[in-house]
């Protein structure tokens, strides 16, 4: 409980000066809306006393009335707006704060969590922060100054009919307690019902492709409609016990209003009570009603917070890949490859598995170098490179850009310098413009745009578009082939290079005629040093050296005539594309 409040305080002190003048204005809505019955009861009164007599202080009373609603109705729109919109600037600063946190986690997060469950996540648990953070903290004010003042003034008129009107509100509230208490347990089991079901939307959407493929839209209806059954089960729970609790917190206010009656009648014809005085308790019982209601509201909403919260640290104390290493200055940042890339012994394995994936492979590259690997499938060819841009961490002592040790420099900071385009390939629902200058996260610049299109060999078919740069692509590039998304993330890649550009097979979905023009734009503006990942020959015999993978070890290093000289493999797979001559 406590580290849930110390959650909500970390970000409600920065707004401390809003909620202290919503604080105000609500004490001020309070004093209004308990003085105002007074002048109710003395205009009432004033009519009793003939018209002669009473004239004057009934248009007085109603002239006040009129008055205070204005301030009443002012002081009640400034007090929600000095609530809310503190609500809304958490709501915002958590959602940016999640995404860089979850920007930072490694694979292993990743595997053990689903798209739709970390999705569910940020868009429920973080409304039930802005609902605590915003009308919650309204009500909880809201509910203390009407709970303090409006029995006073009660209590001040007539301390039986008080405790007449007191016995109803608490046998009423202890139904609605037991009530919301049921109403929280299925609102929490609907939550981690609705994180599974969009889990499933989430990849169902993904693989729309294979669902399709083989035809097994019964089987992804069923298991779809299995989650979303349950999300129904649990809201319908809700449902229920909302239609009986509900009700009777609307029905409160006509239950005290029988009882000032029958009570309060008595009074009026004992005559220890005038008719007005009746119609200011009555006008009070009406405004305990609120609060009261609010109460059972506002309890409901703190523990579906708190369970939203408990949801969230689960994220925001987890650490982060890179969080115990320290950001390098800009200027060294900048050098980071002006001594090449330095491979020593590297071997590698999964958090999840016990096996090596790499093991004891070492090179040297060179600022200016052309650097193949190819090998067999699964031989750990993208693992080694995602050890080289900071996606995975090796051991300390293994990979060297120049005198630093990757292990202990941040992925941020070696992909400011190292520039990947990777075979899973991901567009943005945008523009082919603005996916290419994703990566500077600025205004696209027509002309670097063109240049990179150009050297990607995507500019004629750009031409061919209705719109040419300005088309949008849709999710994940759906509206391209394999090829076209291909060359636009090697044109992203282009347009904001860095000191080492790394291709991971990005020629295998062109053409032949198109990898040629790819390859001598390549390797003609080329800067600092590139590594290519493919088998194809004609990529492979002119780089400066290649490096042959074969079950996770380096078995053989040489230019391609060396190559074709000492590794089976490179020999073999040189034979099959050349038709089997040398």
């Amino acid at each position: 409980m406590w580290s849930k409040l110390s959650f909500i305080l970390s970000y409600t002190h920065r707004f401390k000066w809003w909620y202290t003048g919503g604080v105000l204005f609500l004490l001020l809505t309070i004093w209004v809306s308990v003085t105002i019955p007074e002048y109710v009861q003395q205009g009432i009164d004033s009519i009793a006393g003939g018209r002669d007599a009473g004239s004057g202080l009934m248009l007085r009373a109603v002239l006040t009335i009129l008055v205070m609603s204005l301030v009443l109705m002012v002081a009640r729109t400034l007090s929600r707006i000095l609530f809310f919109i503190p609500g809304r600037l958490i709501e915002r600063q958590l959602k940016g704060e999640m995404f860089r946190k979850l920007a930072s986690f490694g694979k292993d997060y990743y595997e053990n969590n689903s798209s739709g469950s970390i999705i569910s996540r940020i868009n429920n648990d973080i409304n039930g922060v802005r609902m605590i953070t915003g009308f919650g903290l309204l009500q909880i004010f809201n509910i203390a100054f009407s709970l303090s003042l409006t029995p006073y003034k009660m209590w001040m008129m007539s301390p039986r009919l008080t405790l007449y009107t007191i016995i109803p509100i608490f046998v009423v509230f202890v139904i609605v307690r037991f009530g919301m208490a049921y109403m929280v347990k299925n609102t929490h089991l609907r939550m981690e019902a609705l994180q599974r079901l969009s889990g499933r939307i989430i990849s169902f959407l993904s693989g729309n492709a294979v669902i399709k493929s083989y035809n097994i839209h019964r089987w992804a209806e069923e298991k779809t409609d299995e989650e979303n059954v349950n999300v129904y089960d649990y809201g319908l729970r809700i449902s229920w016990v909302r239609s009986f609790v509900m009700p009777l917190m609307g029905g409160m206010e006509q239950i005290l209003k029988v009882v000032v009656l029958m009570a309060g009648g008595m009074l009026v014809i004992k005559t220890d009570f005038t008719i007005g005085q009746l119609t200011e308790f009555i006008a009070y019982a009406a405004l305990l009603t609120h609060p009261i209601s609010g109460l059972g509201w506002v309890l409901t909403a703190f523990q579906q917070g708190f369970v939203g919260i408990s949801s969230l640290q689960t994220i925001m104390n987890r650490k982060g890949v890179d969080d115990d290493r320290k950001a390098l200055a800009p200027e060294m940042r900048t050098r980071l490859f002006d001594n090449g890339l330095q491979v020593r012994h590297l071997s590698y394995r999964y958090h999840n598995d016990e096996d090596y994936v790499l093991s004891d492979i070492s090179f040297d590259l060179k600022p200016g170098q052309v650097m193949g690997i190819t090998g067999p499938v699964g031989v750990g060819k993208s693992t080694l490179i995602n050890c080289i841009n900071g996606y995975l961490k090796p051991e300390s002592g293994q990979l060297w850009f120049g005198s630093l040790d990757a292990a202990r420099l941040r992925g941020d900071d070696i992909r400011q310098v190292v520039r990947t385009v990777g075979q899973e390939v991901f567009l943005f629902s945008d523009t082919i413009e603005n996916n290419i200058a994703f990566g500077e996260g600025l205004v696209p610049d027509d002309e670097r745009v063109g240049d990179v299109l150009y050297r990607s060999a995507m500019a004629d078919e750009i031409e061919r578009f209705p719109k040419g740069r300005r088309t949008m692509v849709g999710e994940k590039g759906i509206m391209l082939s394999g090829g076209q998304k291909q060359r636009i993330s090697l044109a992203r890649a282009l347009y904001s290079p860095g000191k080492l550009l790394i291709l991971d097979d990005v020629f295998s979905a062109v053409d032949t005629e198109t990898e040629r023009f790819l390859i001598r734009e390549l390797f003609k503006f080329r800067q600092g040093g590139l590594i290519i990942i493919s088998n194809r020959m004609s990529v492979l015999e002119r780089t400066d050296f290649n490096i042959v993978l074969e079950g996770g070890r380096l078995t053989a290093m040489g230019t391609h005539q060396q190559l074709l000289e000492t590794s089976d493999f490179y020999r073999n797979t040189h034979d099959i594309q050349e038709g089997g001559k040398r």
